[in-house]
């Protein structure tokens, strides 16, 4: 399968979820999103950005109800 080029003006947030979705390894889809943002020189942009299954592990798990 071939990708098609990202628009310039695509927002961060939707390379963030492209990511997500065609990597189930936490580390591959960071450097994946990572790489797409240095080929479009938009590094910077991307620096706050969390991807999905990132920002679910930083949560602290709920342990039930007391």
């Amino acid at each position: 399968m071939t990708e098609k080029p990202h628009p310039p003006d695509e927002p961060v947030e939707e390379l963030a979820e492209e990511a997500v979705e065609q990597n189930p390894d936490q580390q591959t889809r960071r450097e994946t999103f990572e790489l797409e943002l240095m080929e479009e020189e938009r590094s910077e942009e991307g620096e706050e950005v969390e991807l999905e299954e990132e920002a679910r592990e930083d949560r602290p798990a709920g342990r039930g109800t007391r």
